[in-house]
């Protein structure tokens, strides 16, 4: 399961991009100034991503499918179990 936390978030973006911990920064940063779903976010959002790791149009599009992809994953993984991070916190 994704964790959806922000650190969790940076680490599978460094995992499913390649990136290394410091341009997955980046990478997060640049998807919390833009909301993410929406065509003309998704527009801010890939000029935000080849601005500021200076990356063509077609790299940034693949960050931004990375990323969506990521986020999608996490929110239906939380729909389909609610109380699984609960679940661990209770044992505690």
């Amino acid at each position: 399961m994704i964790v959806m936390n922000k650190r969790g978030f940076i680490a599978e973006v460094e995992k499913q991009t390649g990136y290394p911990h410091d341009k997955a920064i980046i990478i997060s940063e640049s998807l919390e100034d833009n909301f993410l779903f929406g065509k003309s976010n998704k527009c801010k959002t890939i000029i935000a991503l080849m601005e500021n790791l200076n990356v063509d149009e077609e790299e940034a599009n693949r960050i931004y499918d990375i990323t969506s992809s990521i986020i999608v994953n996490a929110i239906k993984t939380r729909i389909k179990h609610p109380f699984k991070n609960l679940d661990k916190e209770n044992k505690k």
